[in-house]
């Protein structure tokens, strides 16, 4: 590209790449594009912008870290960041006016104690100031702010630093506590405070505390000094570039490549390399799937960690004698699509794969969305083309579809990459992604994603397999039932922070939309000591997606002290989602009901209600409305009732007021939330099953965004049909699309619909004229193979078929698939 200044596409070359104009505009510093242009992944071609580029030294590496953090020192040129720098401003001076450094203190903020009290206390105390010291730092170095090059608040911050080397973060000292404090939180915020203060710091302290990192956590490879577990996933990637920048500090060039070789595992022969797909466990699955704690879904956080943690040390490291070269970085480079992008939906992540962390105040859905986006864009600015577009595309879409929150503004990003946010919006040459209209299933991780024009849904189901929810550290106290068949529905258009408006505060924890609990008294998950992610019982749970269209989602659910059970399906239509219940059987003399919807709303603003067809406005305190037929909430959609057998109860909808604080779900060390009482009104729609029922059931149709005459239309003309609501299986009927959607639990005693299937499976079948497309999985895992028999008959060719999926007779027509044992679906195109 040599000579062209004017645009982001090398035409000769047929690849992305990005010029220095577009490169600049992208960073917004002219220092970190320097230091990153074509040097990530090596496999971007040199050209007159990059080949002057000297091997960068180890001070060289300091000074990129910095720009990392803080931006080349343009920040306060940048409009866009204005608020950004006033906010650094204003935090900055309260905190150093709140500092102590007087002799004999206890710490160095009167509220965070580290001398003299319980050790673990003290653990979390520690972390939490050494975040601050790190937020002064940066205050300090960054240009903008009122705290620029302040030498007063220099030499305190060293005196801070003198302190804490001598008293806290000690070589030797025991580690009570949360490990993760003393291996990876402190040690982070230790190198990149030493990295802003470099040249303020005596030498004797900066070697002190590193000397500190290295002995709580001395190899990347490994939790704590010894060598019995292995690190993996996002623990993996922070202390890898933990590892990193106390060798680059240290002048350890043996720790940097320690570092870098961690990332492939080379001690673990590539056995918890984060450039390998895993097969069980924590890390990235073939199938987009991510997991940590080795059963929970957890892309929208640790997640996000490895991919920045990998994304900086591929960064840091990019053109020095340490650069990764790992041949198998695509693994990694392709879970920007295949693992993160699928749960985007208006710029954020959705809860459920987030994890604890949907418990903690300052870190909602477009945090970790904003995160997202600024780790997508570092690995953009050197990797090799296609990626690059994509990234770039991907980034500015999902920017722009989040439409209620700046997230240049997001207080958890760097000034650096808010630089790279401000920059890719203002690129013309950028053109963004639209938001994806698909529906995905993730067999690894018991997930299915359904994404339309102006909604978007999943489910969030549990096996033997993968846990019901993450509790633990005081974090998610009130969690039991996130995963026994919570149904999530975005309106991204109408109510984009839906779930980030003080949500998981206020909704009451037994009512969480989808599930179906009894009136058991749960305890708080507060004061317990570590985390814990309790399983389900049963094997049954996942489903799969039919021409990235449809999808289906069942759970075989048994409750956690096994006084509930029942039968759950989903299927996701063009227009909604068919909610399915059957055999529910409850013991011990609880009443039992369904959640089928539960929306927030500021309180007193809770919308028209149209019960039935008639007109309502009910406000919190009001009776509940049943109605038995349709019901339409303003803003919201329609719900439809179904005709189905087995089905128990009346719904009934009312307005109910609640109050709560983030402290009671969070009360964690450093990530507690505020005492402050939040207060909203919840559109509260429940089916009552009654005490110990014995076989209830429920069958609606969520109809999201729809209109109050498009849901009173869906009622009158019924064109869902359910096939089956029983025990062992769960079938409807699109009649305008003519797709067939299953679950099957067991064998049925009679076939469904002319259907019949040789054990466990969950089916969907499209007759569109003669094409008849076929797609089975089973979410129990438990079959080598699964025969599915039709009504179908005559003489059928087969247009495509996957692996292992055979025609073995034709009057009725009787299809053999070969399965995975991983939930995976197969599918078959025929034609008549």
């Amino acid at each position: 590209m040599h000579g062209n200044e004017t645009s982001g596409v090398d035409a000769s070359a047929g690849a992305f790449t990005l010029s220095r104009r577009s490169l600049l505009m992208l960073a917004g510093a002219g220092a970190l594009a320097t230091t990153l242009i074509g040097t990530t992944s090596g496999a971007l071609s040199a050209s007159a912008d990059t080949a002057d580029i000297a091997v960068p030294t180890l001070a060289d590496l300091i000074a990129r870290r910095a720009t990392m953090l803080i931006g080349s020192g343009n920040a306060d040129e940048v409009a866009a960041l204005a608020g950004t720098l006033a906010r650094i401003s204003s935090d900055a001076t309260a905190s150093w006016s709140a500092m102590t450094l007087s002799a004999g203190a206890p710490g160095l903020w009167a509220d965070l104690p580290l001398l003299g009290i319980a050790a673990a206390t003290a653990t979390g105390n520690m972390g939490v100031t050494f975040d601050r010291v790190l937020s002064l730092a940066k205050a300090w170095a960054t240009k903008g702010t009122a705290q620029f090059g302040d030498a007063q608040l220099a030499e305190d911050l060293v005196t801070a630093l003198t302190w804490l080397s001598t008293n806290s973060f000690v070589a030797g000292k025991a580690a009570a506590g949360n490990w993760w404090f003393w291996e990876i939180g402190v040690p982070r915020d230790a190198a990149d405070t030493l990295v802003l203060l470099y040249d303020e710091v005596p030498a004797p302290v900066r070697t002190s505390l590193l000397a500190a990192a290295r002995y709580f956590a001395p190899n990347p490879n490994y939790r704590g000094r010894g060598t019995s577990l292995a690190e993996t996933g996002a623990n993996r990637s922070d202390k890898a570039l933990n590892t990193a920048l106390r060798g680059i500090l240290d002048d350890r060039t043996d720790e940097i490549a320690i570092a870098r070789d961690a990332l492939s595992d080379v001690t673990g022969n590539s056995r918890n390399s984060l450039f390998a797909y895993v097969t069980s466990g924590d890390g990235f699955y073939r199938d987009g799937s991510f997991v940590q704690h080795t059963y929970l879904p957890y892309a929208g956080t640790y997640g996000t960690v490895t991919l920045s943690g990998v994304a900086s040390i591929l960064a840091l490291l990019g053109g020095s004698t340490w650069a990764v070269t790992d041949p198998n970085q695509s693994v990694f480079l392709d879970s920007i699509q295949k693992t993160f992008q699928p749960f985007v939906v208006g710029g954020r992540v959705m809860d459920t794969i987030r994890g604890r962390a949907v418990s903690r105040e300052k870190e909602p859905d477009y945090v970790d969305g904003a995160t997202l986006v600024a780790c997508t864009l570092l690995l953009a600015t050197g990797a090799p083309a296609p990626y690059q577009a994509q990234f770039l595309s991907l980034a500015k879409g999902w920017l722009q579809q989040c439409t209620d929150v700046d997230l240049v503004g997001v207080p958890t990003l760097t000034i650096a990459q808010a630089l790279l946010v401000a920059g890719v919006l203002s690129d013309d040459s950028v053109q963004p992604a639209p938001a994806p209209v698909t529906t995905q299933a993730f067999g690894d991780q018991d997930r299915l994603v359904h994404h339309r024009p102006a909604w978007s849904s999943v489910a969030s189901v549990s096996s033997k397999r993968i846990g019901r929810y993450e509790w633990g550290n005081d974090e998610n106290n009130l969690g039991w039932y996130q995963g026994d068949g919570m149904l999530f529905v975005y309106t991204p258009q109408s109510d984009p922070a839906h779930f980030s408006a003080d949500f998981w505060p206020t909704v009451d924890p037994y009512r969480l939309p989808g599930t179906t609990v009894n009136d058991e008294t749960r305890a708080s998950g507060a004061g317990g000591a570590g985390t814990g992610i309790p399983r389900a019982f049963q094997a049954f749970a996942g489903g799969l997606a039919l021409e990235n269209r449809w999808g289906v989602q069942g759970m075989d659910h048994l409750n956690f002290d096994k006084t509930l059970a029942g039968k759950k399906s989903w299927f996701f239509l063009d227009d909604g989602v068919v909610c399915l219940g059957a055999a529910i059987a409850g013991s011990g003399g609880h009443d039992v009901l369904t959640t089928i919807e539960n929306r927030s709303y500021a309180a007193g603003s809770a919308p028209v209600l149209r019960v039935d067809h008639a007109t309502k406005k009910p406000v919190a305190g009001n009776a509940p409305l049943a109605f038995t037929g349709s019901l339409h909430i303003e803003g919201y959609g329609g719900i439809v009732l179904l005709d189905a057998e087995g089905v128990s109860g009346t719904p009934q909808v009312q307005i109910v007021h609640r109050e709560g604080a983030w402290y009671d779900i969070n009360s964690g060390a450093d990530t507690a939330g505020s005492t402050t009482v939040r207060q909203r009104d919840y559109v509260t729609v429940t089916q009552p099953h009654g005490t110990d029922p014995t076989s209830g059931g429920y069958a609606f149709l969520l109809l999201p965004t729809a209109a109050h005459s498009t849901t009173f239309s869906t009622q009158a003309q019924k064109p869902v049909k359910v096939l089956a609501n029983t025990a062992a299986s769960q079938a409807i009927l699109d009649t305008r699309t003519g797709v067939t959607l299953a679950n099957f639990f067991a064998v049925p005693a009679n076939a469904v619909k002319g259907m019949q299937v040789s054990g466990p499976c969950s089916v969907a079948v499209h007759r569109d004229g003669d094409v008849v497309t076929v797609a089975l999985a089973d979410p129990s895992r438990t079959q080598s193979t699964a025969t599915l028999v039709l009504p179908d008959t005559g003489s059928f060719t087969v247009q495509q078929a996957d692996d292992g999926v055979t025609v073995t007779g034709s009057a009725p027509l009787t299809l053999q698939f070969a399965l995975d044992g991983h939930g995976h679906a197969k599918q078959i195109v025929l034609t008549r």
